[in-house]
């Protein structure tokens, strides 16, 4: 696929490939994954014989690397989601001046981002709660019927080739609840000695060092292997997730910015209402110079900073917006973009939001 001064690669040699991605900092697992083939990713350059500019699209990120020309830039814009979530990022010293023409008529924000690491096996493994119990993710669990195991193998395959590669080469283990799966840590890349790590606990049952306890396995299973790194990404206003980072033994390696078209938490208890106001009100105003023309999706973004800041009526006003330019046509769309929102079980008998959703077209 070629899109004006960038083309994408099927194959590559890493011998010209590799000098364009080396001074990235951190050097996340992600991008070796790629180069390497072990997951799936999308490599655009400005030149095939000799490139001295590359963007690597892995899942919702895309990392921009090397000398861009201004056409290159332009090229990677156009290949940039609307309608999705998207995050950029960049060299450090780069980002400023490679932005506008990258984000021309998008509205990406700053955020920040933590990568941190084991080396070594640290702490104790946390004890198991009474009513809980670890399993290993290996091919008898993958291919049983228990409550939560599809997302397991879904996420999965966001990293993985298939099923049968997580189960040559990733490991990791789920958290039971009876027969329902309540947290997981398991490995979203494997490279060389190293390989990275990602863990969640359901909401309703945080707080009880299901997360420690899980991550704390996989990293030591990690180093069972031979392995002698174990990474772990997170926004860095994920509180959370430091916290479970930490008492699984793991330190901070670095911060870094990166940026996104949403507003910049990984949870929304991550920000205060003010934060959620004020970003709300800064993203909102980019609007009146630049208004969304192609996608509602920035409408969809300022409406749920607005809804989280409290704010109803400011929320509703973004909404319409994106319904009036035939963006937002039905509540199933708007169920997919913002299935929160439906968790309110008197929402239809809103008057405000009644009318609102009148507008939009109802699944038979």
């Amino acid at each position: 696929m070629t899109a004006l001064n960038a083309l994408r690669l099927t194959s590559w040699n890493r011998r010209s490939i590799d000098p364009l991605f080396a001074s990235r900092s951190p050097k996340t697992l992600e991008v070796e994954a790629v180069l390497a083939g072990r997951t799936a990713g999308s490599l655009y350059v400005d030149h095939a014989e000799n490139p001295q500019a590359a963007a690597l699209n892995i899942g919702v990120g895309w990392h921009v690397v090397g000398r861009p020309s201004p056409d290159f830039l332009r090229a990677i814009n156009r290949l940039l989601p609307r309608d999705t979530y998207s995050v950029l990022i960049l060299p450090d010293d780069q980002a400023d001046a490679w932005l506008p023409t990258l984000t021309e008529d998008l509205y990406f924000v700053r955020a920040r981002s933590r990568y941190a690491a084991r080396t070594q096996v640290a702490v104790p493994e946390p004890p198991c709660p009474e009513g809980y119990r670890v399993e290993a993710i290996d091919q008898a669990l993958l291919e049983h019927d228990v409550e939560g195991i599809e997302g397991i193998r879904e996420e999965i395959l966001g990293t993985w080739h298939s099923l049968d590669d997580f189960l040559a080469d990733g490991f990791g283990f789920v958290v039971l609840s009876e027969s329902c799966i309540v947290g997981h840590s398991m490995t979203d890349y494997v490279c060389g000695d190293a390989c990275e790590i990602g863990v969640f606990v359901d909401e309703g049952h945080r707080l009880k060092g299901l997360g420690s306890l899980v991550a704390t396995r996989t990293a030591d299973e990690a180093f069972g292997r031979g392995l002698r790194r174990v990474g772990w990404m997170s926004w860095a206003c994920n509180h959370g997730s430091v916290a479970v980072s930490l008492n699984a033994g793991f330190s901070d390696v670095c911060k870094y910015d990166i940026y996104i078209n949403h507003w910049p938490a990984e949870n929304p208890s991550d920000l205060t209402q003010e934060e959620f106001q004020t970003f709300a009100e800064e993203y909102e105003a980019r609007f009146a110079e630049h208004p969304p023309v192609d996608s509602g999706y920035p409408h969809i973004v300022a409406a749920t900073a607005w809804a989280l800041a409290g704010n109803g009526q400011k929320c509703r006003a973004q909404l319409r917006n994106a319904i009036n330019m035939r963006w937002l046509t039905s509540v199933a769309q708007l169920k997919t973009l913002w299935p929160e929102l439906f968790t309110a079980p008197d929402l239809q008998e809103r008057k405000p939001w009644a009318e609102l959703l009148a507008l939009l077209e109802w699944e038979a």
